[in-house]
């Protein structure tokens, strides 16, 4: 099926407004799957069409937000531009997303990846950036040399591109900015393909992914930026400048990292409830015998 030109027509206002190229990417996507959907024009599409499109999604709620979202955004923004007469995306509903508990990867199992991957500079130098400075596929994907600001001690600090248009700045330590070096020497994307196109994030994501599982793990690229917070966390770091580096919109997304410090200071919690047992006995020791 031909595309749409309404597609490009969208894509090119998206330019406009200077969104991030891994955003008109994923947009063009879920554009061309949907208009493949229908089978029909974009602009002709009704809401009980868009119904029958969610339902028939078989992917997790996380991607089925995502996919409403561009979806909803499309339609908004073709309603606004009286493209069409009513917005049949009105009738799209995000799914509840659980809040699911971090898993940062083992520290013995980071290690051994790290490892195995200093034969692939830029392999290693993805995983460093989401192990130690807290970033996310999408984030190492658009990591640009214009991005990398040197400081004086031998450290950088690091623009992010993070979700939803928001920058944040993190730090990247003197070691990772070590290993960055070498594909720092150009302009432009650090990250490149073989055809030395850039690396699409899902690319990117899957590619770990896969190195992980040839080493028998079943650990992600977004588990090594599980490990940055915790980590942060366990060393104290307040919660609200590990909410800063993690780039979160709600304070309550990182509170989640919190119960990581929780188990670990489980023992000492312990310890401290074993002064239950001389409080009860002195209680009873003191309390009447019946007759």
């Amino acid at each position: 099926m031909t595309a749409d030109p309404i597609i490009r027509q969208h894509l090119a206002h998206l330019r406009l407004r200077n969104l991030r190229p891994v955003t008109l990417r994923s947009r063009e996507r879920l554009l061309l799957r949907l208009h493949e959907h229908l089978g029909k024009p974009l602009l002709e599409a009704t809401d009980r069409d868009l119904e029958r499109w969610q339902t028939s999604l078989r992917v997790t709620p996380s991607s089925i937000s995502t996919y409403v979202n561009h979806a909803r955004a499309f339609y908004n923004w073709a309603y606004e531009h009286e493209l069409i007469d009513s917005n049949p995306s009105r009738g799209l509903v995000n799914p509840r997303i659980r809040t699911r508990q971090p898993r940062p990867i083992t520290e013995a199992d980071l290690k051994t990846a790290l490892l195995c991957a200093q034969h692939d500079r830029q392999l290693y130098v993805w995983l460093l950036l989401a192990a130690f400075c807290g970033l996310r596929a999408g984030e190492v994907a658009a990591v640009n040399r214009a991005d990398v600001r040197l400081a004086d001690d031998g450290g950088a600090f690091l623009l992010v591109h993070g979700k939803g248009g928001f920058e944040r700045i993190v730090r990247v330590p003197p070691m990772v900015l070590e290993e960055m070096r070498p594909l720092m020497r150009a302009n432009g994307p650090l990250f490149r393909r073989p055809s030395g196109t850039p690396w699409p994030a899902d690319q990117l994501s899957r590619h770990v992914s896969l190195y992980f599982a040839s080493l028998g793990m079943d650990w992600t690229l977004h588990c090594l930026r599980h490990r940055y917070a915790a980590r942060l966390v366990d060393l104290g770091a307040d919660v609200r400048d590990v909410q800063a580096l993690l780039g979160h919109a709600s304070l309550a997304t990182t509170t989640i990292y919190l119960s990581q410090a929780t188990r670990h200071a489980a023992a000492s919690v312990d310890r401290l409830g074993e002064g239950v047992k001389m409080m009860t006995r002195r209680q009873h020791s003191h309390a009447p015998t019946e007759s």
